[in-house]
């Protein structure tokens, strides 16, 4: 009882700390210092720009670019219309295909103090899909970037010239980037690209996508961000999926740099209820912030970041960020096999360790993984949503309570596969829940993928249970487990290892002590 009344309070304090890391800051009101990025006055542009769906061509987008052209005339930017017709070829869709239209990017100028140093240019878009007022996609963007360029201006002259750029068509598939960069001649000045972007109403501002070779852009990321979110992980799966930004363009163009989104709240992504009163000014709050504090760095750098081989690197605490280069990940891996031999040696030197314990520990880690795979995939089918954007949207409607579900059930699977492991009397229980869940699935139309899932967990609760494992043995075999998976995705993917090998190296180096505490105590 101990043990599971231990087990859940470090499961409700990991969630508790998963969720006070996901609090966007508290938005600064209009009257905040000058000095500092104020979500309030970004929002007074928001309410403008969002005030009715603009999509491409229409004539609200006609009022949006005026506005847009007043304001950036206002703070001495000496804006201008780029007007032209645009084309892309979209590579992503299952059939390729070719979009086009007329776009109007707007285009202004800071003078720095070289004008022929590479520029920075900080990136949005203006127009909304239509049907929806766009305060999150992209009026976020742009009124967080017509902040952070007043900002920058009160700083003094730039280093460099920052240009801001804001395009047309996005939401058509990137024609006003398309048609920037492949014909004006500003796009051969830029030498760093900021962009802004959302998916979504709220959540934190997290910094998805860099890039190739970033890993002096990271590490000027991380000296300067304010209470980041990102990681290589979040970096290396956007680079797998079938999303596009305004930043892809730009990339295609071999120019590096940072693109900031919030992605919470995705019932009013391209929807009717995004709307400016909304939108989470947190949420605005965190992308400025972050926004600013990196575009300060490139604005006033002598120098821009050179191309550096991609490193691993997550957000740990407050605003640190920890960085380092991939290779050093089997180094990593290295230190922890060596702290589970040592544990290993010291339990077997106790008298406590047992080769069968491990493996009805393996067994319990497999059971787990594969039951909660096949619980998390019944429930999903247990709430008759589909899979598409719209096929979804009354689960994003409560997305809340959908995640607590899934909390809840998942603290309940490792509580249940922990106890089986270490008593061994639920052997047919287990087998039987896992086996019942897989077969359900197929309730819903035969479903290969559950009834797998269902049956392995099964199958491996026939093997591995029947007999109590030892707590150390049974903690070996788990730490081996993720160490076997930690080792596997250095080899195939090293930019997402540090999920699996970080807290595993904390949790060997707790074993070992703990381990070394018993070996030396009397009797």
């Amino acid at each position: 009882m101990n043990r599971t009344l231990a087990l859940a309070l470090a499961m409700i304090g990991a969630f508790s700390w998963a969720w006070w890391t996901a609090q966007t800051p508290a938005p600064l009101k209009e009257y905040a210092a000058p000095t500092v990025f104020s979500a309030g006055r970004a929002m007074i542009d928001n309410r403008v720009i969002a005030r009715t769906p603009h999509p491409i061509g229409s004539p609200a987008n006609a009022v949006v670019r005026d506005y847009l052209m007043q304001r950036m005339a206002a703070m001495g930017l000496d804006p201008e219309v780029q007007s032209l017709d645009a084309l892309r070829r979209v590579n992503r869709s299952p059939t390729p295909m070719v979009t086009g239209g007329h776009v109007e990017n707007l285009i202004g100028v800071l003078p720095g103090k070289s004008r022929t140093a590479p520029a920075l240019a900080i990136m949005v878009h203006y127009d909304s899909v239509p049907g929806s007022p766009g305060a999150a996609d992209d009026a976020a963007g742009v009124s967080a970037a017509l902040e952070v360029m007043r900002l920058i201006r009160t700083q003094g002259t730039p280093e460099r010239d920052v240009i801001l750029l804001i395009t047309d068509g996005e939401e058509a598939g990137l024609l006003g980037a398309e048609g920037f960069f492949a014909n004006h001649p500003l796009a051969k000045h830029i030498g760093f690209v900021i962009n802004m972007e959302t998916r979504g109403g709220g959540g934190a501002a997290q910094m998805f996508q860099t890039g190739s070779d970033n890993g002096q852009v990271i590490k000027l990321f991380a000296q300067g961000a304010v209470r980041p979110s990102s990681s290589s992980l979040a970096v290396y799966l956007y680079e797998h999926m079938p999303n596009d930004t305004d930043f892809t363009v730009s990339k295609a163009a071999g120019i590096t740099g940072l693109n900031f989104a919030f992605i919470g709240r995705q019932f009013d992504y391209h929807s009717p209820t995004s709307t400016s009163d909304n939108l989470d000014k947190g949420s605005l709050q965190h992308m400025g912030d972050q926004a600013f504090s990196a575009a300060k760095a490139i604005a006033f750098s002598a120098t821009l970041p050179s191309k550096s081989p991609n490193l691993v690197y997550a957000n740990t605490f407050g605003s640190h960020i920890l960085a380092y280069p991939q290779m050093m990940g089997w180094a990593l891996l290295a230190a922890i096999g060596l702290c589970i031999a040592l544990g290993v040696q010291t339990a077997r030197r106790a008298g406590v360790f047992r080769w069968s314990e491990v493996a009805r520990g393996t067994g319990g880690a497999v059971y787990l993984l594969l039951t909660s795979a096949a619980v998390f995939h019944l429930a999903r089918k247990a709430t008759g949503a589909g899979h598409g954007f719209f096929e979804q949207r009354y689960l994003l409607a409560q997305v809340n309570r959908w995640e607590i579900a899934l909390a809840l059930l998942g603290t309940a699977l490792v509580i249940y596969a922990a106890n089986a492991t270490a008593t061994g009397r639920s052997r047919y229980i287990a087998a039987a829940l896992a086996s019942l869940t897989g077969v359900l699935s197929c309730a819903f139309g035969f479903d290969l993928l559950g009834l797998g899932l269902g049956l392995g967990g099964g199958l491996v609760a026939l093997i591995a249970f029947g007999r109590p494992a030892g707590i150390t043995g049974a903690w070996t075999g788990v730490l081996g487990t993720a160490f076997l998976a930690a080792l596997v995705g250095q080899i195939i993917a090293p930019p997402i290892t540090f999920l699996i090998a970080w807290p595993l190296a904390l949790a060997a180096l707790l074993v070992l002590s703990v381990e070394w505490v018993i070996a030396a105590a009397p009797g």
